[in-house]
């Protein structure tokens, strides 16, 4: 009964937004839409003559938006047949056609409604609003459209998609070690595929991501359903055979385990939190949170492992790989896993493209906030032990461009490290960014603590708690909850900020997508699409950040009225 419950839950999740989105086309009013956008009519006019001046409307503006004026802008069928001339594919010169023509079909109805019925003469900023807002979606959209489906050869992308993903040195070790196409047939192998870090990493990460989802609360579909078409959208890329460089059956085959591990840690943690009491679903939480940070931790380690781990593999039979290259690359001896754990790993330095962006950005994050908690409740301290220093780091830290503490953890950071431990570039941005969040979050928590009711904490000095448990039980809590955007914002600023690792000369991905058209004669007038994705890249993570700050908000009750006292 409890199974059929769930696959019923289920069922309804995915069916619900259907059903709502068809109550919404069937409660569409084309009149309130109208006032929406360009405001009432500035005179009255007959039910029977607005009527057919409506239809009359919607009739010419469907005819400018098919043929057009004979000028700029043009109709769909002049867009048509200027997209053949490029001799473009078929879907990016539809979806080309049908965007620009919904868009220009919805600037000249407002501009129609706008003249014809007169609402200037009721209000003038709203119809001049609506109608700017029409016309600038339309050239804007119709600027990038152009771009992106008519204009732009995105073969330098798809010929170089696994270096900007993962840098040269894992490009080579994917595409130079024995089983790769251009190894196959040749002898001049020189690499041990080390690529299963990689993927271990990413089950990992997709197992966090599912059960994070599976604790919101939330309906199935609305993970489901756009989760899925991540999925899809990734094994497609992996799929294109154009210029492949790869066996495109392995990442295929990693991608939908990946896949369906996060639809199994979401189901579980689901199904858990659905049949078990809140303060479970709240421990799961926290073990989730707690996971994440993990996460970030077991991706720097795995990819190059300390003797410790080295030491456990040799102990469980591994035979370091490195000293058998001779025979892998001859293809007398295939290393499996545990001996490659027992060989080196990938050096920092070998790291990069977008793996590189990610990693230093969660380093800000996660490094950040635990040095922010830290050096908030440092600067709030009545002892000078703790106040000073807090205090001197925050605003040191602040006071500088971030360019010039990339600068420092380039050739000042080694040195001062020298006598403990040899950190390489990659592994001084992490520090930096970790620092350089955390002054900005520390800042951002001071005033959220210093918003916490002083009530909240007689009552937890009056339950017994010591001043560790009042900071970190009850002080804590109340700060994040009341600056969560803001501490995201800091998140998503960090995250933007990576694109400045290629002035110190870091392979991040935005140097390696600048620099890609030049190293391929085939490619050398292409370098405006590298460029172009490389933006659609960074918004599209800056937007997932933002989206889920606003469900977190929801989920405490902060969108409300009075939302702060009820979470």
């Amino acid at each position: 009964m409890m199974g059929e419950k769930i696959t019923s839950n289920i069922v309804n999740s995915i069916l619900d937004p259907l059903r709502s989105a068809a109550v919404k086309i069937r409660n569409f009013s084309l009149s309130e839409f109208e006032v929406s956008l360009v405001g009432r009519p500035g005179v009255k006019i007959n039910h029977v003559v607005a009527r057919w001046l409506d239809l009359s409307i919607i009739v010419v503006s469907i005819g400018l938006a098919l043929f057009g004026t004979g000028g700029l802008p043009s109709g769909v069928f002049p867009m048509l047949e200027y997209a053949d001339s490029f001799d473009t594919g078929i879907v990016p010169t539809l979806i080309y056609c049908l965007v620009c023509g919904a868009l220009l079909l919805l600037a000249w109805w407002a501009t129609l409604v706008t003249i014809l019925k007169l609402t200037p003469l009721r209000s003038v900023g709203t119809p001049l609003l609506g109608i700017g807002s029409a016309w600038v979606s339309f050239y804007l959209i119709h600027f990038v459209l152009e771009f992106m489906m008519i204009f732009a050869d995105f073969d330098v992308i798809w010929a170089n998609r696994v270096l900007v993903l993962v840098g040269q040195q894992m490009t080579e070790m994917m595409t130079q070690s024995p089983g790769s196409p251009q190894c196959l047939d040749l002898e001049n192998c020189y690499g041990i595929n080390q690529n299963f870090r990689l993927w271990w990493v990413l089950y990992v990460t997709f197992i966090i991501i599912g059960a994070a989802y599976g604790t919101n609360g939330d309906k199935p579909s609305k993970f489901l359903i756009p989760f899925t078409l991540i999925a899809m959208f990734l094994i497609l890329i992996a799929w294109l055979p154009n210029e492949l460089n790869y066996h495109r059956e392995v990442p295929m085959t990693r991608l939908s385990i990946a896949t369906l591990l996060a639809y199994t840690s979401f189901g579980l943690s689901y199904y858990y939190c659905s049949v078990s009491e809140e303060y479970k679903a709240n421990r799961l939480r926290s073990y989730v949170a707690l996971g994440a940070v993990f996460a970030f931790f077991f991706a720097i380690l795995i990819m190059n492992p300390p003797e410790l781990v080295k030491d456990l593999a040799v102990s469980l039979g591994g035979e370091p790989a490195q000293e058998r290259l001779d025979d892998v690359i001859a293809g007398t001896w295939t290393p499996s896993t545990l001996d490659k754990l027992a060989g080196d790993g990938i050096e920092a330095s070998q790291w990069g493209g977008l793996f590189v962006n990610l990693i230093i950005a969660t380093a800000g994050c996660v490094l950040g906030f635990g040095i922010g908690v830290v050096l908030a409740f440092g600067r709030q301290s009545d002892l000078p032990f703790f106040k000073v220093p807090s205090v001197l780091l925050i605003e040191i830290v602040r006071s500088g461009p971030l360019i010039c503490w990339l600068y420092f953890a380039v050739f000042l950071l080694p040195d001062l490290m020298d006598p403990f431990y040899e950190a390489e570039d990659i592994i001084g941005m992490l520090i930096m960014f970790g620092f350089f969040g955390g002054c900005y979050i520390a800042e951002v928590l001071r005033g959220g603590l210093q918003a916490v009711d002083s009530g909240q904490k007689e009552a937890a000095l009056a339950l017994g708690l010591s001043p560790m448990q009042i900071r970190l039980q009850v002080e804590l809590p109340n700060a994040v909850r009341t600056t969560l955007p803001s501490i995201v914002s800091v998140f998503i600023g960090l995250w933007k900020d990576t694109t400045l690792l290629f002035i110190v000369n870091i392979l991040d991905f935005f140097k390696l997508s600048k620099d890609i058209p030049g190293g391929d004669m085939r490619f050398m007038s292409s370098f405006l699409e590298p460029v172009w994705v490389t933006a659609i890249v960074f918004w599209v993570f800056a937007f997932y950040l933002s989206r889920v700050s606003r469900r977190i908000e929801r989920g405490l009750g902060l969108v409300r009225e009075g939302g702060g006292e009820a979470a």
